[in-house]
């Protein structure tokens, strides 16, 4: 219990109980002790006081003819008889000179008698025995009585004792019922508190185990049926959140489904309809090297301009397809802005006096730190949009380091974007002022493709647009450091194919595999075609030769691939033979599968002298390591 007692917290209500308890039983206990304590040392003071008046008395009745007479004898006899009866410390008789004439007791001290209660009384005759004897003047003597004050003092420290263990014995009762009561009390609390800290914890479950009886068991009561109203509540919110949870994987599901099969569709698509594009393309390259008349160059010209168009359409369908695969890499290096505006400046020049705008760009002598490439990409999409939706007036490009920041800003005065509607227009194929689908001005791309080229590289693009007064797109790009910029490397004079190469073309396409004939036929590169791997093997046994490179498409029939097709004829050769993929898919997956099998991928409709270039560095390269 002492134990117990040293961990009670004074602000615990065990403590606050026992207080309560024991301080107004210890006031009672002390002021009931001191006032019967009082009466009784009182009495006992007015018991002595009169008996020592009452035995005086006695004496002054017994004693005058024992004074008369002068009978020693006697009035010790007396004096002692009264000490006896009376408890007298001592008694004396003096005479009426104060002579001493009897005593009995001790009288000698005056230290003692200070100690004791003297009563003092003179001794007269009777008045009817004063005639009979002779008459003397003034009392006969006097008697003086004591009693000591040892008997109270004895007393007193008897009561004080009793008192103390009276006291000791009511607190320690007291304590015992007050104790027992606030364990009881402070455990009935303990157990609510226990459960409310259980309930705190979500464990819903938590009831207290109390009688409803009293204060305590209705509170318990009270925080039973909180927890039930709890319980049920939460699984009235567990429930709604699985339904909530459900309706929304629903929801995700059909909007990924909606997604995949857009997705599927846009690829099937574009694979459909680059394919014959890229034959156009191969037969309107061909037809212009082997047709020199003016006339038809112009019409061949035409045709050439219109399946350029077609292929930027196409494009931006596949910049949207490799940034949704993540094949684009981001390479940071220190870079001039000004000789980008220079630049651009060229490229979109002759576009803006075309329409009648004016196109300005503020010298920017800055360096920037990012991808050069794709900061290029995204200023050309935000120029092309602010000429393209310009009528009147003209586009500013300028530039302004704010910190360690430098913000490139592309203004035009068109027709503006109402605020409602600056968010979605960097979402997929949302074009605003082309209602006609006008093809024209693009496919709705282009600033999708700024917002997720400017979140590849981590940079802020921001929009304010008034409409009627024009719009302001907003790029901020880290400045960078102009003592690490890297010169150019010197441009490298062009090689030339090896008249011996030899290149294998693995297509199912008919009129693809036509038109490469007649552009390899112009270029004099000997090249085999074949439908499948098997009719390519079979060709390559019949010649008895090794491909210098094998170009592939990669939709293949019979469920296989240009990685497939490429991997069995290296096996079959013993060599790592250069390979190229061709195709007209730009599904994210398909791009994402090609880029890690780490082949060169080249989209249809390809450029001749792209594909050309591209020939001649593998050939060249492949020779030069073969002669070591």
């Amino acid at each position: 219990m002492l134990a117990q007692l040293d961990r009670l917290s004074p602000s615990s209500i065990r403590s606050r109980m026992l207080l309560i308890a024991l301080l107004p039983a210890v006031l009672i206990e002390f002021g009931l002790v001191a006032y019967f304590t009082s009466q009784t040392l009182g009495a006992a003071e007015d018991a002595m006081q009169a008996r020592a008046v009452h035995a005086a008395r006695h004496l002054a009745d017994t004693l005058p003819y024992a004074l008369v007479s002068g009978d020693t004898a006697q009035m010790n006899a007396l004096l002692k008889t009264e000490a006896d009866t009376n408890r007298l410390s001592y008694a004396r008789v003096t005479d009426g000179g104060g002579r001493l004439l009897a005593s009995t007791g001790d009288t000698l001290h005056a230290a003692v008698l200070a100690d004791h209660h003297r009563q003092r009384i003179e001794i007269r005759l009777p008045a009817a025995d004063a005639a009979r004897v002779v008459p003397v003047d003034g009392p006969l003597g006097r008697a003086e009585v004591g009693v000591s004050r040892d008997q109270i003092s004895s007393l007193k420290r008897n009561m004080l004792i009793h008192a103390a263990m009276l006291m000791l014995a009511a607190l320690l009762l007291t304590g015992a019922l007050a104790w027992r009561l606030s364990r009881h009390l402070a455990g009935q609390l303990r157990h609510v508190g226990q459960v409310v800290g259980r309930l705190a914890s979500h464990d819903l479950t938590a009831r207290a185990q109390l009688a409803p009886a009293g204060e305590v068991g209705a509170l318990a009561a009270g925080v039973n049926t909180m927890a039930e109203a709890l319980q049920a509540h939460r699984g009235e919110l567990e429930q709604r959140i699985r339904e909530a949870t459900a309706h929304l994987a629903a929801k995700k599901d059909m909007a990924e489904r909606a997604h995949h099969a857009r997705s599927r569709f846009f690829a099937a698509a574009s694979h459909d309809l680059r394919q014959p594009l890229h034959a156009l393309s191969l037969f309107v390259a061909a037809l212009k090297a082997r047709n020199q008349q003016t006339e038809a160059q112009t019409l061949i010209e035409n045709i050439e301009a219109s399946t350029a168009a077609l292929e930027l359409l196409f494009n931006a369908l596949l910049d949207i397809s490799r940034l949704d695969a993540g094949t684009i890499e981001v390479h940071p290096v220190h870079f001039p802005l000004q000789k980008m505006l220079c630049d651009l400046e060229q490229q979109f020049g002759a576009v803006a006096a075309e329409r009648r705008l004016r196109l300005r760009f503020r010298p920017c002598d800055i360096t920037l730190y990012s991808d050069p490439l794709l900061i290029e990409r995204i200023m050309v999409n935000l120029i092309a949009n602010a000429i393209r939706y310009t009528d009147d007036g003209g586009v500013l490009v300028a530039c302004r380091r704010r910190g360690r920041m430098v913000r490139l800003s592309v203004i035009d005065t068109g027709r503006g974007i109402p605020p409602d509607q600056q968010e979605s227009v960097f979402h997929e194929f949302v074009q605003l002022h082309n209602p006609a689908r006008d093809r024209s001005k693009g496919l709705g791309l282009g600033l999708a493709i700024v917002s997720r080229l400017a979140r590849l590289l981590g940079h802020r693009v921001d929009l304010r647009s008034h409409p009627d007064r024009g719009s302001m797109f907003s790029l901020d790009v880290p400045c960078g450091d102009a003592s690490l910029i890297r010169p150019p490397a010197p441009a490298s004079a062009p090689g030339q194919i090896p008249a011996d190469a030899l290149v294998l073309l693995v297509d199912d396409e008919s009129a693809i595999l036509r038109g490469m004939a007649e552009l390899f036929d112009n270029w004099n590169i000997d090249l085999v075609t074949a439908r499948s791997a098997n009719e390519a093997v079979q060709w390559l046994d019949s010649l008895g030769r090794v491909p210098d490179v094998i170009v592939s498409d990669f939709r293949l029939p019979d469920d296989t691939d240009g990685i497939e097709v490429i991997t069995r004829l290296r096996q079959k050769f013993g060599r790592d033979i250069p390979a190229i993929l061709v195709t007209g898919d730009t599904a994210p997956d398909t791009i994402l599968r090609i880029s890690q099998a780490g082949f060169p991928l080249l989209h249809k409709p390809l450029r001749p002298a792209k594909l050309r270039a591209l020939l001649t560095h593998l050939i060249l390269q492949a020779r030069a390591v073969a002669m070591g």
